[in-house]
């Protein structure tokens, strides 16, 4: 058994608030910064929408197209901090959405394979018998109380992603790999993890990240689609909960690949059709 996409959704908030942080928040802060020279300035944020990874979480799990079955694991993934995460231990908290079952951790400090790692690490789990699903929430949040010139000069935006993955989804994930620096994408995603032998390249689509220039795959290859700029970590992502729904009809295979420019590192993720009906039985909703 696989891990399958059962339900996406992407979420991109329009609402800011305020710039307020607690005196023991600000205190955190300062105590991180002043190490590297660095002063807490709540002016930096003060033209941000200053939305935690918190409301992310509860605005894209609003947003799920119902309640979602419980998981066995819960994993939240993000490449820029939260200046507010002193408040709660989110992924902790998050549990209590589900009753306080699911096993739950975060993937951080990778840049924009903290996806990729915790896809990775879900397969980990369910190949070891540990979990038979997930929920995945990639959370990219904007707003810093010092200078943070990748964000501020990169017109960057919060967005969250919701992936619930278990065996009966449409989008089965296939394999998971990354490269060290100085990645050439287009060779990365010549020949990805779990690819299909039989594959046609034109069952195949190649979804990149918005930093790179688009892919030239010719007109035999694979087709192509670049995620817009605006997002770091949660680019490609935001486009599978978009239209993971039409490329189904349209593609037997999509890889996601992105490099990231601040390390130069590549990932990589294919996801297969899923051909064969699974049985209302294997469903998951919940423990037995």
């Amino acid at each position: 058994m696989s891990l399958s996409l059962e339900t996406a959704v992407a979420y991109v908030p329009r609402a800011a608030r305020p710039c307020h942080f607690e005196p023991d928040i600000l205190e955190f802060n300062q105590g991180v910064l002043a190490p590297y020279g660095m002063r807490f300035d709540p002016s930096y944020a003060a033209g941000g929408s200053n939305t935690t990874f918190l409301e992310l979480a509860e605005g894209v799990l609003r947003e799920a197209p119902g309640p979602l079955p419980t998981p066995d694991l819960l994993i939240v993934a993000y490449a820029l901090p939260d200046p507010h995460a002193p408040e709660k231990t989110l992924a902790a908290h998050l549990t209590r959405v589900f009753d306080g079952r699911p096993m739950s951790f975060a993937v951080s400090e990778q840049g924009l394979g903290a996806p990729f790692t915790a896809l990775r690490i879900a397969d980990a789990y369910l190949r070891s018998g540990r979990c038979r699903s997930v929920v995945l929430l990639i959370l990219e949040q904007t707003s810093f109380p010092y200078p943070e010139p990748f964000v501020q000069d990169g017109d960057l935006v919060d967005s969250a992603v919701l992936l619930a993955l278990g065996p009966a989804g449409g989008w089965e994930l296939a394999g998971v790999g990354s490269s060290g620096p100085h990645c050439d994408l287009a060779a990365l995603l010549d020949r990805p993890p779990g690819l299909p032998g039989d594959e046609r390249p034109g069952d195949r689509l190649v979804v990149t990240g918005s930093w790179g220039d688009s892919l030239d795959l010719g007109p035999a290859g694979p087709k192509a689609h670049q995620a817009p700029p605006g997002s770091y970590c949660t680019g490609v992502w935001l486009e599978f909960a978009r239209h993971h729904e039409e490329w189904r009809d349209a593609y037997r295979t999509i890889v996601f690949g992105d490099v990231d420019p601040r390390t130069g590192a590549g990932h990589v993720a294919t996801f297969t059709r899923r051909e064969r009906a699974v049985a209302d039985g294997d469903r998951w909703g919940g423990h037995p």
